[in-house]
């Protein structure tokens, strides 16, 4: 079993770094190792080997998964979006139970009972999925926030409802019940029971999780300081505790516990929310990881091929019928565009929570006889492998075509000191969309009350970073007083959201491992020069600078051409009205305007750009 965990965590590390080389989802890979790597090939992993211990291992990895989905949770953005999300989980999860288990059972040949548990099981998105593939392309703010609140919410809701099916056919087995409509007829007071059953599962959970969530943080908030070197172990303890207290009360309400405490806690400012996050974000993958390697171990690929064209076509009726459907019928009174809908109806990526699910179901039904469990694992393994590799491989052409990608193309700051904030507003100035990031709470609120758009979070994080919701097409100038981090700011957004227009600044005292790692990263210097950082932010904080454009009417080297008190930070080009951050290499064109902080007005001689037209102005 040690060599079975190993191995899977070592293809877990593979899958992780192929997901970043190449934008897919890591499931992915996980789904193609799992399987090589299980009995129906290289024989190398087998689940079975577990025996129950199984079960308890996937629910304890879907509970974490749940928490960190519940932690990256923002109330604003989700209420802001609320009525279309609060339809599209409920409604729309039945839309999508009732017209997959249409197509299972029409299309696939399944009985009624198998048909309707994979329709529930079908019903989760899942924001381990969601993500990755949003992240590939840049789409509208509603949009993203929409599919990834929709992929948060409908976990647990999903997960609920495909167990209550399972109990409905497991009540139709005990009393051999000819077919499921006649089962409905012949137990409803059963029935009845099993939905109060749900409904007090939802209630339990939701309670717990309420009262777990707000008791860690106040655990953490009053004992900080015994604390402060394990808060991120705390609070995976607490997650777990609360899922143990819920699944004793009544199994399957540690789903909803994880999720909403999740929720509180990372809506409560904690302090080391952002490293708890951070650690919360790779235990996940870590997890993700050994679970999705070992459920694609266990399928059996002959139900697959049993399936054949017809499994496929399920898949596809699922995507481009029911979506559509469902979609389009409950945001008929949305503000949405036919456009936007239409991309709406082409993401709903499957993932973790689907296959784990799907596996613990088909484990519970062999338990009980019941045939038809490994056909229905089969068929949602299926449905996530064709959603994620279609809608990855498709979604940027797909939302190009619609026209539904964000434009905005913004600039991102690393740090909030006064330097970065006179760059906003001198960004801001010319219509660029900017949004400065910090670590330090006192940074982004004054920013906030200047009026520049600020998050706080950790630049040197992929969920730190996903704040200022950056993407390919935006830029990142990252401004603190730490080179090592300027850099690593940089090489990140480079990696992992395929950002290429990046530059930093650079100390004067900048040591030569410093200067090396910028040369080694091609990194550019921002402003094309290195000065005394400290230096700049007194002169800004005393009122000593002020900032004039100059319009350039003949070609010249500016980097050599300015006193060292004379920074440039920003090129308006007006041939095509495009704004860019002055960076070392830029090259000028007549006509060009450049912004220029003289941090040392009194000193500078008026012959200095004697050739251009200066302004003064005020930011």
């Amino acid at each position: 079993m040690l060599v079975m965990v190993s191995l899977a965590l070592v293809l877990g590390v593979v899958g992780q770094m192929l997901s970043i080389r190449t934008g897919f989802p890591n499931i992915v890979f996980f789904l193609i190792f799992g399987v090589l790597v299980g009995p129906e090939f290289l024989s190398l992993v087998h689940p079975s080997e577990f025996g129950e211990g199984l079960e308890i291992i996937i629910k304890l990895c879907v509970a974490i998964v749940l928490f960190e989905a519940g932690l990256n949770l923002n109330k604003e953005e989700a209420l802001s979006h609320g009525n279309i999300i609060l339809l599209l989980i409920t409604v729309g999860a039945m839309i999508t139970m009732v017209g997959g288990a249409i197509l299972a059972y029409f299309v696939a040949g399944l009985s009624w009972e198998m048909a309707f548990v994979y329709g529930s099981l079908v019903i989760v998105t899942g924001p381990t999925v969601v993500h990755p593939l949003l992240r590939r392309f840049k789409v509208k703010p509603n949009l993203k926030h929409i599919l990834e609140y929709e992929g948060v919410l409908i976990d647990p809701i999903g997960a609920l409802i495909a167990i209550f099916v399972v109990e409905v056919v497991l009540i139709e087995s005990v009393n051999a019940a000819s077919g499921f409509a006649l089962g409905l007829q012949g137990n409803v007071a059963e029935i009845g029971r099993m939905i109060l059953l749900v409904a007090y599962k939802f209630v339990v959970g939701g309670v717990l999780g309420f009262l777990g969530g707000y008791a860690a943080t106040f655990a953490v908030k009053r004992f900080y300081i015994y604390m402060e070197d394990f808060v991120d172990l705390f609070m995976l303890a607490s997650a777990l505790a609360v899922y143990g207290f819920a699944e004793m009360i009544t199994a399957d309400a540690g789903l909803v516990a994880a999720i909403v405490s999740g929720a509180i806690i990372g809506n409560l400012n904690i302090p080391e929310e952002e490293e708890m996050k951070k650690f919360k974000g790779k235990l996940t993958i870590l997890v993700i990881s050994l679970l999705f390697i070992f459920l694609a171990a266990s399928l059996e690929l002959d139900y697959i091929k049993d399936l054949g064209i017809y499994g496929l076509l399920v898949v596809l009726g699922l995507l481009f019928v029911v979506r559509p459907v469902e979609i389009f019928l409950l945001c008929i009174r949305s503000s949405l565009s036919i456009r936007e809908k239409m991309f709406l109806s082409f993401v709903s990526p499957r993932g973790i929570i689907a296959a784990s699910i799907a596996s613990i179901i088909a484990l519970e039904l062999q338990q009980h006889e019941i045939e038809g469990g490994n056909i229905v694992q089969g068929l949602v393994f299926l449905t996530i492998a064709v959603s994620v590799l279609l809608q990855g491989g498709a979604g940027g052409f797909v939302s190009r075509v619609l026209g539904v990608n964000d434009k905005r193309n913004k600039v991102v700051l690393v740090g909030a000191n006064n330097l970065s904030r006179l760059l906003a507003r001198l960004l801001e100035r010319t219509g660029k969309e900017v949004c400065l990031i910090d670590t330090n709470r006192r940074l982004v609120e004054l920013s906030k009350s200047e009026g520049l758009n600020a998050v706080e979070g950790n630049s040197l994080t992929v969920d730190g970073l996903e704040k200022t919701e950056i993407s390919s097409p935006d830029t990142l100038i990252s401004l603190t007083t730490s080179d090592h981090v300027n850099v690593l700011a940089c090489r990140l957004v480079r990696i992992d959201f395929k950002v290429s227009n990046v530059c930093a600044l650079l100390n004067k005292n900048a040591t030569p491992s410093e200067i090396e790692d910028m040369e080694r990263f091609r990194v550019p210097l921002a402003f094309g020069k290195k000065f005394d950082v400290m230096d700049i932010y007194s002169k800004i904080l005393e009122k000593e600078y002020v900032v004039f454009r100059s319009r350039v009417i003949d070609k010249m080297d500016f980097e050599k051409l300015l006193p060292e008190h004379l920074i440039p930070l920003i090129v308006e080009r007006t041939r095509t009205d495009e704004v860019l951050v002055y960076h070392q290499g830029i090259n000028l064109e007549v006509g060009d305007i450049v912004s220029i902080l003289d941090v040392d007005p009194l000193s500078t001689s008026p012959d200095v750009l004697s050739e251009t037209e200066k302004e003064l102005i005020e930011v």
